[in-house]
Order: C-alpha cells, then sequence, then structure tokens
C-alpha cells in the first residue's frame, strides 16, 4: 500500500519547467478549483493597485523636490542691502537734505531688484526673516513678493496662489501683495498685505509662520521682519500682534475683523484706530510700540489650519530711528487667553484658548 502512494506522488508530479509553474501559480489556469481562480485574480489585483500607488508616490515625492529645488534657485535673488546699495541709500539722503519733496515724489527702482524685475515685471519687492533658519542655515522665509494689478480683485488676489515667478503652475504658489493700490512710483498702501500658502509638511511658502503661536519667546527670537519694497533698501518692521481670523461672515457671531480690507486709513470704516484696536484684541502678545496713522504696516496672512478656513496673521510696524529694538522685545508678553478675542468658529473647537499642534499641521 505504501509503495503505491509513493507511486501515486511520483506520478502527479509537475515536470514543467520553472517558469510555467510560476505563471501557473499566480494566473488563472485551465482546471483551477474557484477558490484558486478568486485567490490569483485577488492577488493579481493587488499588484497593480500596487505598482500605481509605487508610481504615484514617485510622482508626489519627485514633485515635492522640484518644489524645494524651485524656492531654493529663487533664493539666489535675496539682496545683500549691507553692500549692493551703499551708494544709493548716500544718495537718496544728500538729495533728500537738498530738496526734500522731491524724495517723497520720485520713487526709484533700486538696483537689487532689476534681475527680478528681468524674470517677472510684477515683483514689488522681498521678504525676509532673518535668523529664522533650518538645519542647514537656510531662511525660511526669504522671497520676492509680486504683485498682480487688475481692477478684478478676486483675478489679482487669485493670480499667484498657484503661480511661480515665471507664471508657471507651482503647488506652492508665489508671496504676493493685494492688488487694489499698487506698488509702484507713485506710493504704496498704509498698511500692505502680504499672502502666502500653508504648505504643511512641504514646509514652503508662508508655512513657518505657524511657528509664532508657540509662544513669546519665539517671538522674542524672531521680531523683526524685513520688507522692502523695489523702491527701498534695508527696511525692517517690527512684529506689533499675531492672531487667528475669520475669513468669513459665517464664522464669527459678530462682525468679522476683515484685516485685509484696511489699506488706507483714509475713511471711517475703515480707519486707523478700528485696525489697531482690533490688532490689539486680537493678538496673542502685547507689545509696546508706539503705532501712529503716519506709520507704515505690513500685514502678513496664511492659513491656521486647527480651524477650517480660518487665517493666521503677523502684523508690523516699519521701524523708525525712535524705535528701541531691544526694549521692544522686552516688552513683548503673553496674553492671558482670557484676554483674547477669538472668533466663534476658533471656540466652538478650541474654547476661548491658544492652540498650537506644530507647524506642520
Amino acid at each position: 500500500m505504501s509503495m503505491a502512494n509513493e507511486i501515486k506522488n511520483i506520478s502527479e508530479k509537475d515536470d514543467s519547467n520553472f517558469f510555467v509553474r510560476f505563471v501557473k501559480y499566480f494566473v488563472p489556469w485551465k482546471g483551477d478549483k474557484s477558490s484558486e481562480v478568486v485567490r490569483k485574480i485577488v492577488f493579481i489585483f493587488s499588484i497593480f493597485i500596487f505598482v500605481f500607488s509605487l508610481n504615484e508616490l514617485t510622482d508626489f515625492l519627485q514633485s515635492d523636490q522640484e518644489e524645494l529645488n524651485y524656492a531654493q534657485e529663487i533664493v539666489r535673488y535675496e539682496p545683500n542691502f549691507d553692500e549692493v546699495n551703499l551708494d544709493e541709500v548716500s544718495g537718496d539722503a544728500e538729495e533728500a537734505e537738498e530738496n526734500p519733496e522731491s524724495v517723497v515724489e520720485e520713487r526709484t527702482v533700486q538696483s537689487w531688484a532689476e534681475e527680478l524685475l528681468d524674470r517677472n515685471d510684477e515683483v514689488v519687492g522681498w521678504i525676509k526673516i532673518p535668523g529664522f533658519v533650518n538645519s542647514e542655515g537656510e531662511e525660511y522665509i526669504n522671497f520676492p513678493v509680486l504683485q498682480h494689478v487688475t481692477d478684478n480683485i478676486e483675478e489679482g488676489n487669485n493670480y499667484y496662489l498657484k503661480r511661480n515667478i515665471d507664471e508657471e503652475f507651482y503647488d506652492s504658489g508665489s508671496i504676493f501683495a493685494d492688488c487694489v493700490i499698487p506698488i509702484d512710483e507713485n506710493g504704496q498702501a498704509d498698511n500692505i498685505t502680504i499672502y502666502g500658502h500653508h504648505m504643511r509638511r512641504l514646509g514652503t511658502s508662508f508655512t513657518h509662520l505657524a511657528e509664532y503661536k508657540e509662544g513669546v519667546d519665539f517671538l522674542k527670537e524672531h521680531p523683526v521682519i524685513e520688507f522692502n519694497t523695489i523702491y527701498d533698501n534695508g527696511d525692517k518692521y517690527i512684529i506689533i500682534g499675531c492672531f487667528v481670523a475669520a475669513a468669513d461672515d459665517s464664522q464669527d457671531d459678530i462682525p468679522i475683523f476683515d484685516y485685509w480690507r484696511y489699506r488706507n486709513f483714509d475713511d471711517d470704516q475703515y480707519s486707523f484706530e478700528s485696525w489697531i484696536d482690533n490688532v490689539r484684541m486680537q493678538s496673542w502678545y502685547s507689545a509696546d510700540v508706539e503705532c501712529t496713522e503716519e506709520d507704515q504696516y505690513i500685514t502678513l496672512s496664511t492659513c491656521s489650519n486647527e480651524v477650517s478656513d480660518m487665517r493666521w496673521v503677523i502684523v508690523a510696524k516699519k521701524m523708525t530711528a525712535d524705535d528701541n529694538l531691544d526694549l521692544i522685545v522686552d516688552s513683548y508678553e503673553e496674553r492671558d487667553d482670557k484676554d483674547i478675542y477669538f472668533p466663534k468658529c476658533w471656540r466652538d473647537v478650541w474654547g476661548n484658548n491658544k492652540k498650537y499642534l506644530g507647524w506642520s499641521y
């Protein structure tokens, strides 16, 4: 009996070559049981999904790297205000002494901007937060600023949302200024809102502005924003407020602080007093900085993902000779949550409390 079994086993052995046996194991074959057919189909489908996912992941990672490479390539245009503009600054100072009005009325494009303007004539400035660097010593916020001026506000302020300086598709978009009041030889807005995406884990654009939510110690380490229009040299702005803001009337139970509409403080609806009161009421930090209607301001705006469709906003004032940086930094204090105004949509999620979930959230 045992011999018969041995002979039977030998006779059933598959003597086909290895390749045929391999194919039969994974591909439905004539004579397969229904359960085997199902197993093989599921396996083939799984392989297909794996290959497709691997291809998508490769494209995704390649796209991310291209975005990072492009951002690094643009940084080569960064102006060095300590070197290239000394003659221009000296010339302006001499002219101001002889004829102050001519300096105010005539704004001349500075030499540091010429190469940028050759690449895109809608470049209007450069923004940088000095000392706020990654592990390679590169500044997180260090970008040209663009402005697409048009009568259609939505079109103008959406133009660079997904375009780079070469006006090609770019997921991170560009850093761009509000389009309503042109930054040109005739002047600029009293308060310029500058927009940039929050790109989460990728970290490009204005993503790292979220780190100002970390606490007052971080603010004290990085209190200054360098922003120069193409007509300026070496201007510095001191941060006076950081806050979360609603972007739509439905997000709050009172009229929202539409900070992006405060451009020139020249009417009752968008007055300087209303603007500065709202900045101070909503700011997570207090600062002893003298602010007047005659000063110039910038407002940086990006997404705040702790609550859907909210904004994280940083406001800064152009420093004057009367501003003492050390004294201002020493004056920064964390405000108590109970003293801060948070929009209703924020309170519904986090209560009347600050919240920081990391810059990549």
